[in-house]
């Protein structure tokens, strides 16, 4: 349940910083952007952060669940 670990946390800071990038002005306009955002990502965003789980479980387990730079 660590966020450094999850992949699912990483790509909502993805789109997180990709929609912040837009100046959204309303709710409307910010779940659009979200959705746009979500299409564009690419899939191989998605295998990167799934396929890099083995080294982040490894990186908490070495920290003993501390921070890492993940």
């Amino acid at each position: 349940m660590s966020p450094e670990i999850n992949p699912n946390e990483h790509l909502w800071g993805i789109l997180k910083w990709k929609v912040e990038e837009r100046k959204v002005s309303n709710i409307h306009q910010l779940c659009d952007d979200v959705m746009e955002e979500w299409k564009r990502t690419p899939v191989a965003t998605c295998e990167a952060l799934v396929t890099s789980m083995p080294k982040r479980v490894k990186a908490v387990l070495k920290n003993n669940g501390d921070h890492t730079k993940y």
